[in-house]
């Protein structure tokens, strides 16, 4: 699983980049506005990375911030909302803006996101209502996890409960901890 990409930025287009990597390949990378907003053309960068592969296509999704990645990800795991959603509202919102609308409940804010009406709104509300203190209670490397079992489909409440009680301190270590316990 790719986890990070390291490069120079040999392309830059206002939501892709290219990375060219040390070994000479080069890497097609979606990022948002905001993301975009702090890269350089010709620079060096590392950028967070989340795969999303699929049967016709293989993307990556960069970020400079790994709370904008948790963003994303929790996005994801929203019915209806795809990665090319889920990018929107990381261009529209920034990170203190998206948790100030999940914690008030403020529908308009996600409602303003290209693409977002009126249900799909109410259902990131509904959907995401535990998930902001649930991931900034925990580590990195938990909050990695917890979004790696919930993609398996383990409820969120259970997971948070044996995470507590796993001793491994990587993330996939954790996994793997955690999958034992939740056997």
């Amino acid at each position: 699983m790719v986890v990070a990409i390291e490069g120079i930025i040999t392309q830059k287009e206002p939501t892709f980049i290219v990375l060219k990597c040390q070994s000479g390949v080069s890497y097609g990378v979606f990022v948002s506005l905001f993301c975009a907003a702090k890269l350089e053309k010709g620079r060096s960068y590392e950028l967070f990375i989340t795969p999303i592969i699929k049967e016709d296509s293989h993307k990556f999704y960069g970020f400079l911030d790994r709370e904008e990645q948790k963003i994303f990800e929790m996005l994801l795991r929203v019915n209806g909302i795809g990665a090319t959603t889920a990018m929107a509202v990381c261009s529209s919102l920034d990170t203190d803006s998206f948790y100030k609308a999940l914690t008030l409940g403020d529908e308009s804010l996600f409602k303003k996101v290209p693409g977002i009406g009126a249900k799909s709104a109410k259902r990131i509300l509904v959907e995401l209502e535990g998930a902001k203190a649930a991931l900034s209670s925990v580590s990195d490397e938990s909050a990695s996890a917890l979004a790696a079992l919930l993609s398996l489909g383990f409820k969120q409440d259970k997971i948070l409960s044996v995470l507590s009680s796993c001793t491994a301190k990587d993330t996939g270590e954790l996994v793997k901890e955690a999958l034992k316990k939740l056997a």
